[in-house]
């Protein structure tokens, strides 16, 4: 009957701290993938995918815009830049057209 309760004990404390070390871990993942700093130049417009807004009152400390090149990288870029602010209009315009020439 004691060794039961211990068991159970034992057995409730493991499983306690497997889910403090999976969330200890996504939360690393997930600052793993914030941006801490931003970008000096702005990046030539023909390397741009697409881009992804990061708000500093989620997961991350500050506010950024992620831009996605070609070749899989990230870079990131503060949205108060006149530069970023242009790319995102133009993006934007962007997905404009090719919503309007994808019309059935």
């Amino acid at each position: 009957m004691i060794m039961t309760g211990l068991y159970q004990k034992t057995t409730a404390l493991i499983i306690l701290m497997g889910l403090l070390l999976l969330l200890s871990t996504g939360e690393a993942e997930r600052n793993r993938d914030c941006c801490l700093s931003y970008t000096k130049k702005p990046l030539p417009k023909r390397i741009i995918r697409g881009y992804m807004e990061q708000l500093s009152g989620e997961v991350c400390d500050i506010n950024a815009v992620i831009f996605y090149t070609k070749n899989g990288f990230r870079a990131c870029a503060d949205p108060k830049d006149m530069w970023v602010q242009k790319y995102l209009h133009w993006l934007s315009g962007k997905l404009k057209r090719m919503s309007h020439s994808q019309h059935f």
